[in-house]
């Protein structure tokens, strides 16, 4: 177990090895927009990208490490390391095979699956795509393995070489794109991310090693481990298929949008918001989801609510004012990042509709992550997968509606509200089965931090009209002050206003600093 200092420090290093990663992953994408903007090969390209992670996602998914580490565990507390290893060699094997047959049925199929999600391309792009997922589709199996050894890792405490390992292939696509894209073009793109993804393999063996595992090719599906895995991960993969779902359905129904270029644009705004959200919660759930696996299982519901309130407040410290600084900077957030070279101020009108309305739901999106993992500690996939069912249908259903309205924002917004309506129905459901996760102090904190808000949005938009006034954005210096002007104003601004409102996670969070100064 990791003591409360250690936990902070893991914590800490694995949020700063998050964001560099994020950091490396958008400047990949930076690349990839400055090199082909929102034009023909980015869709292609983009599209191909999304179709192997797509049937990932439905085959296996997060059921890898949401059945995989509470089962791993639970061999670790009952029957010991030796036992342990084998239940994850089983599992290993078992996830190879299916990935191998995924990726043979992918190849096979390529140009009818790209006829189903993107049926709006031209004859062109669809062919070019067709060619690109043929490349692309082995990387499932490099990332089946890389999701099962992280599960291992973490189970043994060691959090560092899983945050560090999309570090590896973020600067590899990087250094393709420097140095061999003139050469290769994008055909050469879609090897070098396969390549990426076998190298987040390699980078874990080294620890793997070290922490004592050790593998064998054993595949018994009659293993008591494996038959746990199969009964849990029906409903875990059900209640995973929202986002890979709403992704489906956004690509086929965007590529008949400006042309395809709306393929693109929403791509480029989600991984901008996954990026932005990610590097803080991806941080906390797995960091908490091994505490939550063991707590549950010590049946202890008094701490696990503790838990499961202080996770939830400081998503809801952190993530509001991210959510509230996008919407009021995304404009030029997305020509900072993103407008140069091929993608130009059309593709940024463009990728900032859709950016707005992604992040209506950026709160949601992170409290259906911390709940995810609370059910599935439980062992209880069920229940997220019943609510994710009604979740998809909700999407699906906003989608076809809001884009004759909205456009692509039609197509973001639609996803932004079904991940907030699946969130209202697992807090109900959580706070039957654990409870005291939602009390009087939870209300007091989230009323500090809308007024803390009120204040930062404020200061946000009189200092962004500031700067307008005096700064023009044709160069990466204006771009920059544009954005990170009003952007440390709202930081300052919400700082210092959660500091006069005593606001829990400002007062941790200074303790924790005054701590270590004295150290």
């Amino acid at each position: 177990m990791l003591t409360t200092k250690g936990a902070i420090r893991t914590a800490g290093f694995m949020m700063f090895a998050t964001l560099i990663a994020k950091i490396l992953g958008m400047l990949r994408d930076v690349l990839l927009a400055s090199y082909y903007g929102t034009g023909s090969e980015a869709v292609a390209f983009l599209t191909a990208v999304r179709i192997p992670i797509l049937f990932f996602d439905i085959g296996l998914g997060a059921a890898i490490t949401s059945t995989f580490i509470p089962i791993f565990n639970e061999y670790l507390e009952r029957d010991g390391k030796e036992k342990a290893i084998e239940f994850s060699n089983n599992f290993v094997n078992m996830v190879l095979l299916v990935t191998g047959l995924l990726t043979v049925v992918g190849i096979l199929f390529s140009d009818q699956l790209v006829g189903i999600i993107a049926s709006g391309l031209n004859q062109q792009t669809h062919e070019l795509t067709v060619k690109l997922v043929r490349i692309l589709f082995p990387m499932i199996v490099f990332t089946g393995l890389a999701f099962s050894l992280v599960g291992v890792l973490q189970s043994f405490n060691e959090f560092n070489i899983p945050a560090i390992i999309s570090l590896a292939s973020n600067l590899f696509v990087i250094f393709y794109f420097i140095s061999l894209d003139k050469y290769f073009g994008i055909y050469g793109l879609a090897v070098a991310m396969l390549i990426g993804w076998l190298l987040q393999v390699l980078i874990q063996v080294p620890s793997l090693v070290k922490k004592g595992y050790t593998y064998s090719f054993k595949l018994n599906f009659m293993h008591e481990g494996l038959q746990k895995v199969f009964n849990l991960m029906v409903p875990v993969l059900i209640s995973t298929w929202v986002q890979p779902i709403n992704t489906m359905v956004n690509i086929r129904l965007a590529s008949y949008l400006n042309e395809g270029k709306a393929v693109a644009a929403l791509d480029y705004a989600n991984k901008l918001y996954v990026m932005i959200v990610g590097v803080f919660v991806y941080g906390l759930t797995n960091l908490i989801f091994p505490s939550l696996s063991r707590i549950s299982a010590g049946n202890d519901m008094e701490q696990l609510a503790k838990l499961i309130n202080r996770a939830l407040k400081t998503v809801l410290f952190f993530v509001f004012p991210l959510m509230v600084g996008v919407i009021l900077l995304r404009v030029p957030l997305i020509r900072f990042i993103y407008e140069r070279g091929e993608f130009d101020q059309f593709s940024t009108q463009l990728t900032s509709i859709a950016l707005l309305f992604y992040s209506m739901g950026m709160v949601a999106f992170s409290i259906q992550e911390v709940l995810n993992k609370v059910f599935y500690a439980m062992q209880d996939s069920k229940t997220p997968m019943k609510i994710a069912v009604l979740g998809i249908i909700v999407n699906v259903l906003l989608s076809i509606i809001l884009v004759r309205f909205l456009g692509v924002g039609g197509l973001a917004l639609a996803g932004s509200l079904a991940i907030i309506f699946i969130v209202i129905l697992l807090l109900i459901s959580a706070c039957k089965r654990v409870p005291g996760i939602l009390n009087a102090g939870m209300l007091k904190e989230l009323i500090k931090i809308i007024i803390a808000l009120a204040v930062m949005s404020v200061a946000v938009v009189m200092v962004k009209q500031l700067v307008e006034s005096h700064v023009i954005a044709d160069n990466i210096i204006g771009k920059a002050l544009l954005l990170g002007v009003p952007g440390v104003a709202g930081i300052i601004t919400y700082a210092a206003a959660a500091f006069v409102l005593r606001i829990e996670e400002i007062q941790i969070f200074m303790s924790i600093f005054n701590k270590s100064g004295r150290m």
